[in-house]
């Protein structure tokens, strides 16, 4: 990604707190009748609230972690309890897995089926209902706030306004009454117990969200040697401390801008000690394919190209003088009209002799 996300704190982020408790203290210890008040005290309000409210006729709560603590105290071993909870925290360090931290392995419903069928179908369903459906409803946004309140603080502290997954979608900023999609990054089909947590969750556009992203796997390899190979590799963490700094290289094989293709650009990506989670980023988001785009699309690439070519004679200043200048714009706002990819496609453009 060319850019890192701010992560804000806000109450709806205690609804992980509730699951933690619930996987680590209730159903890995369980024993005896199931009970309500073995649940976090604010989940347990939440759980009766929920029950009591005849306008819900879906049991999202109650039913499903009874069903589960069922399963816990029956049918799994002390070992087993203890390898979830592992499973648990892993999963929810989201930052070491970005890193590929060796000390943390995560669990992923594969393995819940290993341990039991029966199990990996009641977590996957639990645990997509917390995101689709639980956190939507009116005993969980009265207490913790709502996913769209959480929206709306985000983007008074992300500020861009555009998505840092392809740095040139616009992201809904304040003055919208809609926002965009949260993209569980690691894919809740794919992980148990982090599908509400926050450091999991970022706002993404629709490109990058519902047209390459989908259910891929950052933190995984696409190659088939590579996944065969332990399968574990590098991503960007959204909310990392630092920003990546990728750098972008283009070059042109061609001086026939009229058909320029995408067969006709060679893109170069660096960003010295993250080469592994660049590789990632590229799989995951579908870059060289956008980007090789973008540089051949009339209103783009081509347009860049125009403005230094023709407007030069209409406002009086050399070739030269206007690239110099649209070069200082896109260094300086590197993502007001992709300047990232501006900056680089109009050097290679007077590399080739073609300004």
């Amino acid at each position: 990604m060319l850019f890192t996300y701010r992560y804000v704190n806000h109450s709806s982020a205690r609804f992980q707190e509730y699951l933690e408790h619930l996987v680590k203290e209730v159903w890995c210890k369980a024993s005896g009748d199931f009970s309500l008040d073995l649940l976090h005290p604010e989940l347990k309000i939440i759980v009766e609230d929920i029950s009591n409210d005849e306008s819900i006729t879906t049991d999202h709560l109650y039913g499903p972690i009874q069903k589960i603590y069922g399963l816990f105290r029956a049918q799994l071993t002390a070992t087993q309890r203890g390898q979830v909870a592992v499973w648990y925290d892993n999963n929810n360090d989201i930052e070491a897995l970005c890193a590929n931290d060796p000390r943390k392995t995560p669990g992923t419903y594969a393995d819940i089926r290993a341990l039991n069928i029966e199990l990996e179908t009641a977590l996957k369903s639990f645990c997509k209902s917390l995101f689709t459906q639980v956190i939507k409803l009116k005993a969980v946004t009265s207490r913790i706030g709502s996913i769209e309140e959480h929206y709306i603080e985000f983007v008074k502290v992300n500020v861009e306004e555009k998505c840092p997954y392809c740095g040139y979608v616009d992201i809904r900023g304040v003055n919208y009454t809609t926002r965009d999609a949260y993209d569980h990054f690691l894919p809740k089909g794919i992980y148990p117990f982090n599908s509400v947590n926050l450091r999991n969750l970022a706002p993404m556009c629709p490109q990058c969200n519902s047209s390459y992203k989908l259910a891929k796997d950052p933190v995984k390899h696409i190659d088939p040697i590579k996944k065969a190979d332990g399968g574990r590799r590098k991503a960007f963490y959204s909310y990392a401390a630092e920003n990546p700094e990728i750098s972008v290289t283009v070059m042109l094989k061609t001086r026939d801008m009229a058909d320029l293709s995408a067969k006709d650009i060679e893109l170069t990506f660096t960003s010295p000690g993250h080469e592994e989670e660049v590789e990632a980023w590229k799989d995951v988001f579908g870059i060289e394919e956008r980007y090789k785009a973008k540089l051949c699309a009339q209103n783009d690439g081509k347009a860049w190209l125009q403005r230094i070519t023709e407007d030069c004679e209409n406002i009086d200043v050399s070739r030269d003088e206007l690239l110099a200048y649209e070069l200082r714009a896109a260094e300086r706002l590197p993502y007001n009209d992709a300047g990232f990819l501006k900056k680089p496609f109009l050097i290679a453009c007077k590399d080739a002799n073609i300004i």
